[in-house]
This record gives structure tokens, sequence and C-alpha cells, in this order.
């Protein structure tokens, strides 16, 4: 599989379906829960093959496949590199429902490393946050923030912070609040402010959504500036923030500017086939709605509905809100059959909603202590050119740095985090020494394209240096 997954890599679709399909095929009939993993991880791949060669038929036939797999493994295996794979190609493919169980089994096979620990209790709360389960993404957020907290300006701070505002906006809007001004502390502190934008674009909803209008209007406006200024946004950034600034001059009763906006955003966001364009198009019902056009609103609200169902895995509380929304226009417009209907499957898909977790972690070992140190290694992932995303990957990449850190014996690969708002990848490399471990993986990182721009940043105990690659 990695071998195909290097053949797709580097532009050789054709061949990677060859690959994936011979792994199917060797897997045969063996029916252990590994085995049962691989087969499912091989047609997600294979399905994603297939999307490359633009045969949606196919690779709709292998997400199926691996579905109907999925759906016979009862009990997660204990093979933790095939766990760890198998909820990130998941997370991939935007199914993060389906990704839950497994991003569950590797925090329990993931011992007693610290950030390991933390890494997957972060993957497993952002599955269920963006499944829509913010109740049960609350408890793994904060624990991977508590362990996150002890390790200085350790980059995933600030984006664990993002997500666990998210979880508790609507329950405790006054915490959620004081999480996004530390994430904008840290990221503005840092002199990332594109990334600081993800943190005043959420407080500008969640002053919206408390009648704070002219505060919001400020963040958004704050948000805006940089992003528009910024070559590198890319433009699904540039949507949503339109439609959040819509629903702002909905909610001040500015319709005209409201219906400018959402429209932008719609724009924007149709050329993308961005899951945030379901939101868009509930933007665009409300706007309808509170001007008293029922009728189209409820063609809106639809419209958002089946392009929230369209997702592999929907955000359950917004497609809730749509439903609910549906059913109390057709309450208001007397057709009181179908708005009973719509209630009946706004209640079954409530019903669907998984138990909370309990996470019982012991004692951890720490990856670093004030001795030892740690290479973290930002990558650009939006502003170099397409053949460089095309032709060079970041499981290359790892493998070339696990090879030096080995062969050298510095010190370890932990991993890697994808922050999706602004599009950066970090790597992040522990040893007892920070500087022979930069000096080892350095011709790397200078010799492998998609390492040019990258940051790196090289610490050793409370001191840190950066350095920028070029010449990759």
């Amino acid at each position: 599989m990695e071998i195909a997954l290097l053949q797709l890599k580097s532009g050789s679709p054709a061949v990677a379906a060859q690959i994936f399909s011979s792994v199917i095929e060797s897997i045969g009939s063996h029916t252990s829960v590994e085995y049962d993993e691989l087969r499912a991880l091989a047609l997600c791949h294979l399905s994603q093959v297939h999307d490359r060669l633009k045969q949606p038929e196919d690779a709709r036939k292998c997400r199926e496949k691996a579905a109907a797999q999925l759906r016979e493994i009862q009990v997660p295996g204990n093979t933790l590199a095939i766990e760890d794979r198998l909820a990130n190609t998941l997370i991939d493919l935007g199914d993060y429902r389906r990704a839950i169980p497994f991003c569950e089994q590797a925090i329990k096979l993931a011992g007693k490393d610290a950030l390991k620990v933390a890494s997957r209790l972060w993957r497993a709360g952002s599955c269920y946050l963006r499944a829509g389960f913010k109740k049960q993404s609350e408890e793994p957020l904060r624990k991977a923030l508590e362990i996150f907290r002890k390790e200085e300006e350790d980059p995933r701070t600030p984006i664990v912070l993002i997500d666990l505002g998210n979880a508790l906006r609507t329950t405790n809007p006054q915490e959620a609040e004081s999480h996004y001004r530390e994430a904008a502390e840290i990221w503005e502190r840092n002199g990332k402010l594109l990334q600081a934008t993800t943190a005043w674009v959420n407080l500008g909803v969640l002053c919206s959504e408390q009648d704070r209008l002219s505060e919001a209007l400020e963040w958004y406006g704050r948000a805006r500036r940089v992003r528009e200024a910024d070559p590198a946004t890319p433009p699904t950034r540039l949507g949503s923030l339109c439609n959040n600034i819509a629903n702002l001059h909905r909610r001040l009763g500015d319709f005209d500017q409201a219906a400018h906006e959402v429209q932008s955003a719609i724009e924007l966001l149709e050329t993308q086939g961005d899951p945030i364009l379901a939101e868009a198009y509930g933007t665009r019902a409300l706007i309808f709605r509170d001007q008293g056009a029922d009728e189209d609103a409820l063609a809106w609200f639809r419209k958002a509905r089946a392009e929230c169902e369209k997702q592999p895995s929907p955000d359950v509380t917004q497609l809730a809100e749509k439903i609910e929304n549906e059913g109390l226009l057709l309450a208001r417009l007397g057709r009181a059959a179908e708005a009973a209907a719509v209630e009946s499957e706004l209640a079954q898909l409530r019903s669907t909603t998984p138990p909370a977790q309990k996470y019982e972690i012991g004692p951890l070992k720490r990856t670093t202590t004030s001795s030892e140190g740690a290479v973290l290694i930002e990558l650009d992932g939006a502003t170099l050119p397409s053949s460089t995303y095309e032709n060079y990957d970041l499981a290359t990449l790892e493998n070339q740095l696990t090879a030096r850190v080995d062969s050298e014996a510095v010190g370890e690969l932990d991993g890697h985090e994808f922050e999706l708002c602004s599009q950066t990848v970090t790597i992040s490399l522990y040893g007892a020494d920070a500087e022979a471990l930069f000096e080892a993986i350095e011709p790397v990182l200078r010799g492998y394209p998609l390492c040019e721009h990258a940051r790196v940043t090289i610490r050793q105990g409370t001191s840190e240096r950066l350095v920028i690659i070029t010449g990759a």
C-alpha cells in the first residue's frame, strides 16, 4: 500500500490502482480483524485513485465496499499502525464518524508517551466535533490540551484551543471565548496573523450569537483584511468568512447586504465543492425566512439539507438544525403532514448520538524534559507550486526523516498534525540534543521540494531558534 500511495502521489494513478487491487486480492479470504481492516483501508485508497482517474462510479463502489467491510468489524484490532492509518485515511475522506472507533482504539494502544497520547486524543476529539457530537468531543480535547500545555509553545496548543472553544460555544460561551482569545494571542505573538484569523472569526461567531453585533463586525473586519491581503488564503476561507458576515448582517436586519455577502460565499464555495457550502445555502434560507418569504426559505433549507447529506459524514448538529427549520416552516405554512414527517426524521437523527467516552489514562512519560530537545517542521501547504504537491508527498518525507534519525541515533519522529484552516502540516521530532537532531535531518529538508519555505523550530529546554528552509 505504501508503494501504491507513492505511485499515486507521483502521478501514476493507473499503476496505483493495479497495486491496490493486488493488495485486495492477496488478502483473499483471510478473516482476522487486521486483514479486514487492511482490506477496508485498501478499498478506501482505491476509491481515491478512481477519483483521481475521474471514475466516480468506481470510486463510489469502492467506498461502499469499504463501508460494508468496516460495518463487519465489531471491535477494532490491536495493531496501532493499522488503527492510525485507517483513522487518518477515513478523516482524509471526510468520513469522521466511521473514523471515531479507530481513533479511540489508537488511544488505547498509544502507550505512555505523553505527546503521542495527546495527538491521538486530539484526533478523536476533532472527529467527534466535525461529526457534530460536541459533547463527546469535550473530554478528549480537554485531556489533549492539558498535555500540550506542558510543552513550551507547542504549535498544536492554539489549534486544540479553537476546537475546544467550538465544542463549548453553545454550552459554555464564556469559557469558549477565553480559549479563542488565548489562541489568538499565541498566533499574534508569533506573527502568524493568517492563523490568528481563525480565532478572530470564531470570536465573531460567538459575539454574533450573543447579540454583541458591533464586536462581531469588528472581529470579522479584522479577519477579512488579513485574509484578503494574503494571496495564499484559500478561496474556501474567504467564502466561509463571507457566510459568517452575511449571518451578522441578517441579525442586524440589513438583508440587502446579507444577500450580497452570502451570494459571494456561495460563488466561492460552489467552485471548490466545499462542505461549508451547505452552511451558505442555510444562511440564504435564513435571510428569506427573516424577510417572511417562507416558500423561498423552505426551498433553500431543503437545498442546504441535501448538500449536507451528500457529505460522507454530515455534521449532525448542523443537519439537525436544517431539518428543524424545514419542519417549522412547513408547520407555519399549514403543511402539517409534511411537518410531522420531518419531525420524525429529526427524532431519528438525534437518536444516533454515540455515548460519551471515558478516558482512563495513567501516568504518561513526557517526550521532552528541560534537558531534551524538539525539532518542529511546519510545512507550507498552500503557496508552493501545484506540481510540488502533486509530485512530492508527506509519507516519503517522513520515511526519509525517520531513516536519518534512526541511522544517526539522535531521536525519533513523533508524527505530524494537519491544521485545516491554515493548510499547514507540522512534523514533530524529539531527541536529547535538538541541534544534533536538526543537523542529522537538515540535508533531507534542503533536498526535498515539499520543504521549501518550511519553518523549522529547534527547541532545547526553554531556548529555541528558527530556521527557514530555502533551496529545497
